[in-house]
């Protein structure tokens, strides 16, 4: 099909011919050659720079960071003004890291969220540079007459420009800014798992490192107990049988005190690989078998968690994505106007071309595009919900653990810790007094330490519970007069910790 913007050639010919011979400059030459030129002229190009990694780099940054890095120590103080625990500037690493203190260490050295803030930047490169214009189209269309006229050569070039009359470049712009926030919500949603993983880790740490200082004070005592006995096997008083069952407790304890501490330094490499710090970075963490939630009040913990679950808000914020991107659909199925300037040359005859292109809606209608995102709508609808439903219930079930393990803490603390003590204080009375029962001296250790076992057990099960139910509720809503910057930095680097939208 002949191009719409060039002259029937048949009339052009007839009429050279009624004009007769004559010489024409080259003009189609030039033409091209000054096409060529405005699009060479038109194109700014970005250079590639090679980035290779440096390992040894990235060992000396791993093995140098200190949670007393100043980026730690200004984002500590913003963390605390804007939940408004009026506490900011008490930040100092340098007398032990504290559970409170860790946490903004680990959400700004925290590996998987380092990562998933550089990802974020993907979606904030597509919303920066949404909803541009397309490039203008330099179209040239060159035909030569072969009938012997005296200028042979046609030449037409145009400038192909699409007007966006549909509106969709908007929509587009309000899609990736969505995105952009849907994203900054997985990004919250994942820093307040940390958090929360970081907690629960820290109270299994104090623990074991409780349980390791009890095993240590048994073995002790069971040194003491077994030399006794000892004594009152030479002597003749205890059989042999017995004697031998206080070396076989001392054995097992002192196994257990071995298992205790492994477990305990384990523990310790997890929370410093969740701190993003190396194994042997130069910090002292200070254990706490303790944490109490924000609230336990069923109602008003129902609320806050459908009101800042950060979970529920990035699906939500997903359901935003999907609206926006059927509105895009929609607004696919109205025409962009496209004009195409341009000049040219017919047979040394200069002409102005202007082509218009608008296509007509009837068939397709982008009926296809518009029923794949109303699908997808329904479908973040649906996981919406299912979240909504998930939480609701793991919420019932996170109360129930924490009622429980604080009623089991209570009752140790008040009525078995007590009696384990008292009998271990008669039994000491009474060795005092001359009459040593070893084996009641047994029994009376191993019941104490089996009491403060189970004490510890039941405080970080509380502990634990607490902490699941303040992450089921969200973080604490930043305070109106020290809000964290949600909105992205002014250049384009990694976006800051504790972002929200």
């Amino acid at each position: 099909m002949k191009n719409s913007l060039l002259s029937d050639r048949g009339y052009h010919r007839a009429l050279a011919c009624r004009r007769g011979p004559r010489r024409a400059p080259p003009r189609a030459g030039r033409l091209l050659a000054g096409l060529v030129l405005v699009a060479g002229a038109g194109v700014g190009c970005q250079s590639y720079e090679r980035s290779p990694l440096d390992l040894a780099a990235t060992r000396e940054a791993w093995l140098a960071r200190s949670p007393s890095d100043e980026t730690a120590r200004q984002f500590a103080d913003r963390l605390s003004q804007a939940e408004g625990r009026g506490d900011a500037g008490a930040f100092d690493p340098a007398d032990g890291l504290t559970l409170a203190e860790a946490e903004p260490v680990a959400l700004v050295y925290n590996r998987d969220l380092r990562l998933a803030r550089l990802e974020a930047n993907v979606t904030r490169a597509t919303a920066d540079h949404a909803g541009l214009w397309d490039d203008p189209v330099l179209g040239v269309d060159i035909e030569r007459i072969v009938s012997g006229v005296p200028d042979p050569w046609v030449v037409a070039g145009t400038v192909g420009l699409t007007i966006p009359i549909s509106g969709r470049l908007a929509v587009e712009k309000a899609r990736a800014g969505a995105n952009y926030a849907a994203e900054l919500q997985r990004v919250a949603a994942q820093e307040w798992a940390t958090r929360a993983a970081l907690r629960e880790l820290w109270v299994q740490w104090s623990a074991e490192t409780t349980r390791h200082a009890l095993a240590t004070e048994l073995v002790e005592r069971l040194r003491a107990v077994s030399a006794l006995a000892e004594r009152q096997e030479q002597a003749g008083v205890m059989s042999k049988i017995d004697a031998r069952l206080f070396r076989v407790e001392l054995a097992g304890s002192e196994a257990d005190v071995i298992t205790a501490k492994a477990r305990a330094k384990e523990l310790e490499l997890q929370l410093r690989d969740i701190l993003g710090l190396a194994p042997d970075a130069p910090v002292r963490l200070i254990e706490t078998v303790a944490f109490e939630p924000r609230g336990t009040d069923p109602a008003w913990l129902q609320s806050m968690m459908e009101s800042a679950n950060p979970e529920l808000l990035a699906v939500q914020s997903e359901y935003d994505v999907a609206e926006e991107s059927l509105r895009l659909e929609v607004r696919k199925q109205y025409p962009d106007l496209t004009i195409g300037p341009g000049y040219g040359t017919d047979q040394g005859d200069d002409r102005v071309l202007l082509g218009l292109r608008l296509p007509m809606p009837l068939w397709n209608r982008n009926q296809q595009g518009m029923a794949q995102a109303t699908a997808h709508r329904e479908v973040a609808r649906g996981r919406y919900e299912n979240t909504f439903e998930h939480l609701a219930s793991k919420l019932a079930i996170a109360q129930t653990r924490f009622d429980a393990g604080r009623a089991v803490r209570e009752a140790v603390e008040s009525c078995v810790l007590p009696l384990a003590d008292e009998q271990d204080a008669d039994v000491r009375r009474v060795a005092e007094l001359g009459r040593v029962d070893p084996l009641l001296l047994l029994q009376a250790i191993k019941s104490q330490y089996d009491t403060k076992a189970r004490l510890v057990d039941a405080r970080a099960a509380e502990a634990i519970g607490g902490i699941r139910l303040d992450e089921l509720i969200g973080p604490p809503a930043p305070t109106s007069s020290s809000k964290v910057t949600a909105s992205p930095p002014a250049d384009p680097q990694t976006p800051p910790p504790g972002g929200r939208p």
